[in-house]
């Protein structure tokens, strides 16, 4: 195999500067984390600090096997082949990727946790992509098995990301399409540093250490600028949408014009169809919640504390339209539970948590369970202890009078 450049002067620069913001998001996740009361919320915001501490050191073990490689050093530039690569060099390319797929494990089981799945297929696949990492010739687990199942993993978690955005609120909507775009700016550099991309390299192209500066620079941003006003309007969200298909579109060009590598522009492919087809479907949701004149949806952080003002509005929507009063989704079938009081429309899944959490009614504040105690807010009890006192004193007074 003819030389190819490892790596620059300027390459080292600019990873150290990327290792170091991946280390920094990973501490603003974990201090984001604290903050947040709610167990489930902060289980997710752990998943993303967590999932920064792998990449991390995947990217580390990643740059480090290149220095065991016996290089020429010309013009501020490594370079070097992959023949007769050294059993540190192999391993610890094998331990990059392992790291990284131990990133995807442990986002994906809390992710399958908080959705209430018995099945945790990602973590599974995740733990068996590791085992054939370990076991499968260094040639066959590097060149042919590892794009295809990392093009996986990758393809689940931004289709979770997806699914965050759809059925959370606006603050955690916001933040993931930051991570969505930020992460697919590392996944670009990731892909690029793979030894069968690093073959078609020729000269220095600083712009991938670059990107994924970008790309972790964004992902860090949430838990610094808060950027929930983005979820505020449909037309943020229709450039966002625009902007991912673009950059996806721009990748296939490229690779289409420098790479005769049939894998690279198949999975680049597959990536611009996904990334169309999960917008288009997520900006139709945003449309519906417009048109339904609701804020947002709540769900998968499992929030489910009531809003202080939940209007009339919102009541006979849920009852005309047969849309869950919490989490804003349609409901029909065996799916539908109806308050025993005053007829509001429920999700099976939201009616168990709202049972579990102060199981009142979001309508009239009538329990959904018989059978259990009312458990509302410190605010919400005091306003019927009020209210009771009133309707007692009324009840008093109409005695009086008839005496």
């Amino acid at each position: 195999m003819a030389d190819v450049i490892l790596y620059s002067d300027m390459d080292i620069f600019l990873l150290g500067m990327a290792t170091v913001l991946s280390i920094i998001t990973a501490i603003l996740y974990f201090e984001l984390a604290k903050s947040k009361e709610n167990p489930t919320e902060k289980s997710i915001v752990n998943a993303y600090a967590w999932m920064f501490v792998f990449f991390t050191i995947g990217l580390i073990l990643g740059y480090t096997s290149f220095f065991y490689i016996e290089t020429k050093y010309v013009d501020h530039i490594h370079r070097g082949n992959f023949d007769n690569l050294s059993l540190i060099t192999m391993w610890l390319y094998k331990g990059a990727a392992i790291s990284y797929f131990a990133s995807f494990i442990f986002y994906f089981y809390r992710y399958e946790k908080i959705l209430n799945k018995r099945i945790h297929l990602g973590p599974f696949a995740g733990i068996l992509f590791i085992i054939l990492i370990i076991f499968l010739p260094y040639e066959l687990a590097i060149y042919q098995f590892l794009p295809i199942s990392f093009t996986i993993m990758y393809i689940y978690m931004f289709h979770t990301f997806f699914t965050l955005m759809k059925r959370s609120q606006r603050e955690l909507r916001a933040a993931t399409s930051f991570i969505i775009i930020g992460t697919w700016f590392m996944g670009v550099f990731m892909a690029y540093y793979t030894p069968a991309a690093m073959r078609l390299r020729d000269t220095p192209i600083l712009i991938f250490p670059a990107l994924l500066i970008f790309g972790t620079f964004l992902c860090m941003s949430p838990p610094v600028f808060k950027p929930e006003f983005f979820s505020r309007n449909i037309k943020y969200w229709y450039l966002f949408s625009i902007f991912l298909i673009s950059i996806n579109a721009i990748n296939l060009i490229y690779y289409v014009t420098v790479s005769d590598l049939i894998e690279l522009i198949l999975v680049s492919l597959v990536f611009l169809i996904f990334y169309a087809i999960e917008c288009v479907i997520f900006l139709r949701f945003i449309k519906r919640e417009e048109s339904l004149g609701v804020e947002g949806d709540i769900g998968v952080r499992g929030i489910f504390t009531k809003s202080e003002k939940i209007t009339e509005e919102e009541v006979s929507i849920s009852k005309e339209k047969k849309i869950c009063l919490v989490c804003k989704g349609k409901v029909s079938g065996f799916e539908t539970f109806l308050c025993p009081n005053c007829e509001t429309f429920y999700c099976h899944k939201c009616a168990r948590a709202l049972i579990d959490l102060e199981n009142a009614c979001w309508a009239c504040n009538a329990p959904i369970d018989k059978s259990k105690p009312i458990k509302l807010p410190e605010k919400e009890e005091k306003k019927v202890i009020v209210e009771e006192k009133n309707i007692s004193k009324k009840g008093n007074k109409k005695q009086d009078n008839k005496l």
